[in-house]
């Protein structure tokens, strides 16, 4: 009997062995539904009008998708942009940020009818504070865009830089716009300690009232972690792809020591 025992210890092990290394290899998925408490929107940053809010009036892998309505609105994750106590990681691990973005069919926006919501990753470098921003704008999605369909940006995409104070950075007269991976080499634009303080979905000033878009499936790559924030309306109704495959591993696991277990027992 202690042989047994001693057995199905060592193979529980090996499976949760098995599980971490899984781990350690997959993307991870995260549902944030409207009361998770690392995503919302803090007081006074939908202005002019604007909303946003986990619905579900256009679902897209799930039961919802981030609704964003109006003039402007920023709906936060992860930190708080204004604190420099936030502190996710170094800007310099940061490999990608991207997202699944829509415009409502009924959308009218008064700087571009292909006007996109925008992506932002918040930084602080010493006391200064920045963000970098994916618009479609700078991307070629004006004249390119479907409405009510969900498109997704590229890990190559280009942001823009918007410093505290000083305004959109440009280079002899021209705004830059380039990829995180330029943004992030720690040696042109940010210090070696510049780190990321959190990460936004929301509608730039001046979109208008009548604008409408949706946002889902925000993918951050830093410190060689990839995860996905997938806003849903219900987490019940959505399993978690990572989390499942490693529950049924390691039940796999147990379940074979078992079988064996008692096969000896006979």
């Amino acid at each position: 009997m202690k042989i047994q025992l001693s057995n199905i210890r060592n193979r529980f092990i090996l499976a949760v062995t098995l599980m971490g290394a899984c781990a350690t290899s997959m993307a991870a998925t995260v549902v944030v539904t409207p009361d998770s408490p690392l995503w919302g929107t803090p007081a006074g940053e939908d202005k002019n009008g604007g909303s946003s809010a986990i619905t579900m009036t256009m679902p897209n892998a799930g039961n919802g998708s981030l609704e964003m309505t109006g003039d402007r609105t920023r709906f936060v994750g992860l930190g708080d942009f204004y604190s420099p106590s936030s502190n996710l990681g170094l800007l310099d691990t940061v490999r990608a940020l991207t997202y699944q973005w829509a415009i409502a069919t009924s959308s009218q926006a008064t700087l571009h009818p292909d006007y996109t919501p925008a992506l932002r990753l918040h930084i602080f470098d010493g006391a200064q504070r920045s963000e970098l921003i994916w618009e479609g704008a700078y991307n070629g999605i004006y004249g390119n865009t479907t409405k009510g369909e969900f498109h997704e940006s590229g890990v190559n995409d280009n942001f823009y830089r918007f410093v505290s104070g000083p305004g959109v950075t440009t280079l002899n007269g021209s705004q830059v716009n380039q990829s995180i991976a330029d943004w992030a080499n720690g040696t042109t634009w940010y210090s070696d300690a510049a780190y990321v303080s959190a990460i936004s979905v929301g509608v730039g000033s001046s979109a208008g009232s009548l604008y409408r878009a949706f946002a889902d499936n925000v993918t951050l790559d830093i410190n060689g972690v990839s995860t996905t924030y997938n806003f849903e309306a219900s987490a019940a109704a959505v399993p978690e792809p990572a989390s499942v495959a490693l529950i049924g591993l390691g039940l796999l696991g147990v379940a074979a020591s078992r079988r064996k277990a008692a096969k000896r027992g006979n």
